[in-house]
């Protein structure tokens, strides 16, 4: 009987279809995360890391997205995958020449492989041909292929600026920003999401980005016809990443014609819109005053109150802290931000039942506001005082917020021209660090002023102080000292109780004149006392009697 090649043919065929199989039910099952931990100890990595050098490209493919699912969900798995290099070396050499859908899950494996450690990282972006791979697919016609490139861009960034610094310097850019002039809405915003990656935490890379130039694609976003939300987020949140660095990049966004578009947008009906574009603001003041005054005269001031105001779900610290880093450029921008009824909304945030880092906030605000002259914390002191000393004293305010709060306070009171606001806020309860600086302010007052010594004693405030009793080491000490030397030392005595001894020898030798009237009370006879104790009985009328 002579050999049948359809034998041999079949018997490849049924093996085929076996590893077609089996590399699919691994994969169904990898996208489970509760067999996962059952998979890692099947040893599964082993078994199908060779099938992506398998001749069948469907088994290729199918073993590449197993590969993606187990790294995905399991970091062991993904350590295990990094730790074949030639494998995963071969995989993505092997890029070139396979379809989209191939090329599509490898840029998963690369993203779900980097996210979990900067040694991973550098290992697959640098020894297994990682980043050959994300620039081939950042060239690819498929938006989907580009996606994913950008996705694991993305995560590379996140993970490690070095690396960040190494795709950018292969030539990555200019793919991504091309990307920002395609008409798919998800292509914008992955390529928005890996330039705001790169931009947050390192100024080199911002410059980069700006000089190639990409503000203008990006501000183009921000235009009144340009509707998705979405892509107008994660503009702003680029733009604000990008200038928040310097002047010079600052500068550069303005140039690409940010302003008014930012402005504009504080105006718009969706929340997170409107705060996104009040945190760019809050970034651009912080750089010049010409820049602040720029704002202030667009109407700047009025976008951020409108922010504060319709503020329901987010937070309106963005806008808060604005008002605050405009007025901390010069005293012309603070009175501006004080004529602009602004404490008002800054009191009522004060008054409500928004969270304490908001409240903080406020604070840090109105001490910009105050910081400047009497004029400008003459308002903030008849305003507003009292509900700051309310949040400050809260005990549930984090160390933190707590020391802003001091800050602000220190900064409004040191202008403070009015001994009688001074004097108000001398209370049994009043924090130390704040009796310190109120008493220390005080004790410059009272030597030039014999009206203010006359109320400090009459309104009983030097008895008060007279009554604490802080370590003589203690700043406390020394101020309440300093106090007490604007005062002869015979009235300090008579406040604490402890009269001089020449006090006291003048009631010694005090005689009662002899034309002093004495009252002399006589006793009552014991038939007074009888008449005055007895009570007279008189007939009861007809109601009365009724009732009785």
């Amino acid at each position: 009987m002579s050999p049948s090649p359809k034998v041999v043919v079949q018997t490849f065929d049924n093996y085929a279809k076996s590893q077609l199989t089996f590399v699919q039910n691994i994969a169904e099952l990898a996208a489970k995360p509760a067999y996962i931990e059952c998979l890692y100890e099947s040893h599964v990595v082993k078994i199908v890391l060779p099938l992506v050098t398998n001749i069948n490209p469907t088994v290729r493919m199918n073993a590449v997205l197993c590969l993606v699912r187990l790294a995905g969900h399991s970091e062991p798995c993904a350590k295990q995958i990094v730790c074949s290099k030639n494998l995963l070396s071969r995989l993505l050499g092997q890029l070139v020449k396979e379809n989209k859908y191939y090329k599509k899950n490898c840029m998963n494996l690369v993203k779900n492989l980097c996210k979990y450690s900067s040694e991973s990282t550098e290992i697959v972006v640098k020894e297994c041909g990682g980043i050959d791979a994300i620039l081939i697919c950042m060239k690819d016609f498929d938006s989907f292929v580009r996606e994913a490139a950008m996705q694991a861009i993305t995560c590379i960034t996140r993970l490690d600026v070095k690396l960040a610094q190494l795709i950018v310097n292969y030539g990555v850019l200019p793919q991504i920003v091309q990307c920002l002039k395609e008409q798919q809405q998800s292509l914008k915003l992955y390529a928005l999401s890996a330039l705001d990656e790169m931009a947050k935490n390192n100024e080199d890379l911002a410059i980069k980005i700006v000089d190639l130039p990409t503000l203008p694609h990006v501000i183009q976003f921000l235009m009144p016809n340009f509707i998705d939300k979405k892509v107008q987020k994660s503009a702003l949140t680029l733009i604000k990443n990008i200038v928040k660095h310097s002047l010079y990049l600052t500068e550069n966004a303005i140039e690409s014609n940010l302003f008014p578009e930012i402005l504009l947008l504080m105006a718009h009906p969706d929340e997170s819109i409107r705060n996104n574009s009040a945190q760019v603001i809050r970034e651009v003041v912080q750089h010049s005053v010409q820049i602040a005054q720029m704002v202030v005269n667009s109407g700047g001031i009025e976008k951020l109150l409108n922010v504060i105001s319709c503020s329901q779900d987010l937070s309106p610290t963005p806008a808060v802290l604005a008002l605050g880093y405009i007025a901390a450029m010069s005293p012309k921008l603070a009175l501006a931000i004080i004529q602009s009824q602004v404490l008002i909304h800054l009191t009522a945030i004060l008054k409500s039942n928004t969270d304490k880092l908001t409240k903080a906030g406020t604070i840090w605000t109105l001490g910009m506001i105050g910081q400047h002259s009497a004029e400008h914390a003459r308002p903030i002191l008849s305003e507003v005082l009292t509900d700051i000393m309310n949040v400050y004293m809260d005990s549930s305010l984090e160390s933190e917020s707590r020391h802003k709060c001091i800050i602000a306070l220190e900064q409004i009171l040191k202008n403070c021209d009015d001994f009688n606001v001074l004097e108000k806020l001398l209370t049994p309860s009043i924090p130390t660090e704040i009796m310190i600086f109120i008493l220390e302010k005080i004790s410059k007052i009272l030597p030039k002023n014999a009206q203010a010594r006359r109320s400090f004693i009459t309104n009983g405030y030097l008895k008060m102080i007279q009554n604490i009793k802080p370590d003589i080491n203690s700043e406390l000490f020394q101020v309440i000292r300093a106090v007490n030397c604007c005062f002869p030392e015979d009235i300090i005595q008579m406040v604490a109780g402890d009269f001089p001894e020449t006090v006291m020898k003048t009631v010694d030798k005090y005689v009662p004149q002899s034309d002093c009237i004495f009252f002399n009370r006589q006793l009552k006879s014991d038939e007074q006392l009888h008449k005055s104790y007895s009570t007279p009985k008189t007939p009861l009328s007809v109601d009365e009697s009724v009732f009785k």
